[in-house]
């Protein structure tokens, strides 16, 4: 009788055991369970401002390269869609028609060059030739301790003003100006805002196809050129198109390009 009670209690005590480690594995499990769902949750939130942000960039980019960099600044690009106006922060809010959850939203954010740093741009008057940059932020939430951010940049590249050419990443300016000096040549295009073409710039003009500039590169003009041969010599673009190097006192013409 008393082995049999001893067996009895074992049993007991084998059978709590089991349970106890039946609901320490149920617990885990729906611990599990409840924290992929937020990580589900979290991630489908972040997807969402993902795209809130993608859409902000790509709605800007479009504003900035239909817009010429002669023809306004930096709040005709806030105000090419939808009258929005820039924050004193810089802000752009994106358009109320490119969400209908009543939780998402985008915020926009124009960068420029200030002493060669890249910072947000704060005054609405600032020319477009400045915008070197958007940054997009997409949020997901309207309560605090909901939203989820995310932020996207992508490299911008205005239009040309009215009398510049195209060219991959910079403009090409379409009238030849006269000068004998390279170094007048330089400041000439610095006291403009732009600066002189270099050899590669005015070679890959020049191979443009349909590229139409007011004085063709290399008929029948010699052009200066941005680079250095040495202390008295630099390139220049002959009236064949062709490099050469001579005396910065020849009586070579010039054109100024710019960045995109």
């Amino acid at each position: 009788m008393k082995k049999q009670k001893k067996q009895e209690g074992s049993i007991l005590i084998l059978t709590l055991l089991a349970l106890v480690g039946a609901l320490s594995i149920s617990v885990a499990m729906v611990s599990i369970s409840v924290v992929e769902r937020k990580m589900t949750t979290k991630s489908k939130k972040s997807v969402t401002a993902f795209q809130g942000a993608n859409s902000g960039i790509e709605w800007a980019l479009k504003k900035i390269n239909d817009a010429t960099v002669s023809s306004g600044n930096v709040q005709t690009i806030a105000q090419a869609f939808a009258p929005q106006t820039m924050d004193g922060d810089g802000k752009i809010s994106c358009p109320s028609g490119f969400f209908d959850d009543g939780k998402s939203g985008c915020e926009i954010y124009l960068l420029g060059n200030t002493n060669q740093d890249r910072k947000i741009i704060i005054n609405p008057d600032t020319t477009l030739d400045k915008i070197i940059a958007v940054r997009a932020t997409g949020i997901y939430g309207q309560l605090a301790e909901e939203k989820v951010g995310r932020s996207l940049e992508a490299y911008a590249m205005p239009n040309c003003p009215t009398d510049y050419r195209r060219v991959a990443d910079f403009c090409v300016e379409g009238n030849l100006h006269s000068d004998s000096n390279w170094n007048n040549a330089i400041n000439l295009c610095a006291d403009a805002g732009k600066r002189l073409c270099t050899t590669a710039e005015l070679l890959a003009a020049k191979g443009v196809n349909g590229l139409t500039l007011t004085d063709d590169i290399g008929n029948g003009e010699n052009e200066w050129t941005a680079d250095v041969v040495d202390t008295s010599n630099n390139f220049y673009i002959d009236n064949n198109g062709d490099i050469g190097s001579e005396l910065s006192s020849s009586d070579n013409k010039f054109r100024c390009c710019m960045n995109r």
